[in-house]
């Protein structure tokens, strides 16, 4: 089992909290008694940062300064302890600290030690939401599987604010830089650039081409390559936005079905759009699996209102080759096969 103890201390309403995980763990408790917290902090170890919260700050327990996460993870040679620490310095500021076994590390590499795949009844967004989401959900998935694409990505995103702030600066008038100035940023941003969209391109590939016994769509990829050219060719429209106009901050994804190419965030029903990112996300397991040579946990939260009897029992096939935990309100709403699985673990929230 990859995740084999987890400890929370003031993240969320876990003022003190510990558990441990067998193959298969179901977490059941009310609404607002803590279940999807334990996963957002499970995930946290995978990502370095929150799927549920705006600010990882807004994470750590009201009325205290810090929180910790600290978990013991199954690995290939040996098991690994890993702390994350989050929290609010004297000056102010919030601060994030990783540990490996007690030694620092960048988040960079401590997000390798352990991989997870999350489903939520929120994730029917990504399908009909802003491309933004769909853009993270994808760097979710690759930044997990190529410690290359999350460098590339961090890269990136700090260049294109230093950009962006340049483009500001001529607009208002309070700066001038020269055209040798730019194109040293623009060269981190079409070098970094392209490796992001080479990844994702892969990536679209991969889901194109492999086969989905639970709903068929198709994932297109709708890039904005970001070459000398481009940057040339919106050099006006640029200066007068003071955004960068082009590269993989704009790309989007759609899914789309695939006799017709139609998007189903438009032309799917409600219950199209929930087996179309459900497939997604077993998709995105054997993706996690066939790139990074280690079988993510699956967390899944409160699946049992949103899929059918069909469906729950497609996901149930899944559970004896990887670890998985799970929530619900009511046990009464977990089938009994696996109920009555021996090393199947129930944690109840008070």
């Amino acid at each position: 089992m990859p995740l084999l103890s987890l400890k929370l201390k003031h993240f969320r309403n876990h003022k003190s909290s510990s558990f441990t995980f067998p193959l298969t763990t179901v977490i059941i408790g009310k609404n607002t008694v803590g279940k999807t917290s334990m996963l957002e902090a499970i995930q946290f170890l995978s990502h370095g940062k929150s799927f549920k919260a705006e600010r990882d700050v807004d994470t750590i327990t009201e009325g205290h300064e810090f929180s910790n996460i600290e978990a013991r993870v199954e690995e290939v040679d040996g098991n690994t302890n890993l702390k994350i620490i989050l929290a609010m310095q004297e000056s102010g500021r919030f601060a994030k600290k990783f540990l490996v076994n007690n030694v620092s590390r960048r988040q960079v590499d401590f997000t390798s030690h352990f991989l997870s795949v999350l489903f939520t009844p929120e994730d029917l967004e990504i399908v009909t939401d802003s491309p933004s989401m769909r853009r993270n959900y994808v760097n979710t998935i690759l930044s997990q599987t190529d410690k290359k694409y999350r460098i590339a990505v961090g890269i990136y995103e700090k260049a294109l604010r230093q950009r962006n702030r340049m483009l500001w600066l001529v607009r208002e008038g309070k700066k001038f830089f020269s055209d040798g100035d730019f194109e040293y940023w623009d060269n981190i941003l079409i070098n970094n650039g392209g490796i992001i969209t080479q990844y994702r391109e892969e990536l679209v590939e991969y889901v194109n081409t492999h086969e989905k016994e639970v709903f068929p769509f198709d994932l297109f990829y709708e890039k904005s390559t970001i070459t000398r050219d481009r940057l040339d060719k919106y050099y006006e429209a640029e200066r007068a936005t003071a955004n960068t106009l082009v590269g993989p901050t704009r790309d989007d994804f759609f899914f789309r079905f695939p006799s017709t190419e139609k998007p189903i965030a438009e032309f799917g029903s409600r219950g199209e759009q929930r087996l179309t990112i459900f497939q997604m996300k077993i998709l995105e397991t054997f993706y996690i699996k066939e790139k990074a040579g280690k079988v993510p946990t699956l967390l899944l939260d409160d699946i049992f209102s949103e899929l059918d009897d069909n469906n729950i029992h497609r996901v149930l096939d899944l559970l004896p080759h990887q670890q998985t935990i799970l929530t619900t309100t009511h046990k009464e709403f977990v089938p009994k096969k696996i109920i009555d699985r021996e090393d199947v673990e129930i944690i109840e929230l008070q």
